[in-house]
């Protein structure tokens, strides 16, 4: 995804910050992962998923109200929610498998490829609800400069 805009560019980073420390945990290879730290990866899934609900609900509000961007936004929604509960599902996997850490099964935070490829879906999904957000804002205002100048 190549963010050409530099707002939502800074609006991301954040998101990104927090995601990237999500996916950059990994148990060492002949450690234990704390119980503490399994119920924090375990809550910073929840709390992701509940911020895309959030975020969705909103965006599917605006898709409500423009009829001109509803199916882009409520496709936008979609993938986001979609992403969001992937990303809680595998941490909250990381959280309760009794053998994180350890072979045969590899644990869904060391082997980041699931996580990174939910991240990524999540963070393009967001960036188009809010460029999508951003043109209805920017046809409102043009729509208020015409009534002012008539």
């Amino acid at each position: 995804l190549d963010i050409k805009i530099k707002s939502i560019e800074k609006m991301l980073v954040p998101l990104m910050k927090q995601i990237s420390n999500l996916v950059q945990h990994r148990s060492e290879a002949h450690q234990h992962t704390s119980e503490r730290t399994l119920r924090a990866i375990g809550r910073v899934g929840q709390a992701v998923n509940l911020a895309v609900e959030r975020f969705v609900t909103v965006g599917e509000t605006i898709a409500d109200d423009n009829p001109e961007i509803k199916q882009d936004m409520y496709d936008a929604c979609k993938e986001a929610r979609a992403a969001g509960s992937s990303i809680e599902r595998l941490c909250d996997i990381a959280a309760t498998d009794p053998v994180v850490g350890y072979a045969p099964r590899p644990n869904p935070i060391d082997d980041r490829g699931p996580m990174i490829r939910a991240a990524r879906t999540l963070l393009s999904s967001v960036t188009r609800v809010l460029l999508l957000a951003d043109i209805v804002v920017v046809k409102q205002l043009l729509l208020a400069k015409d009534r002012v100048a008539r």
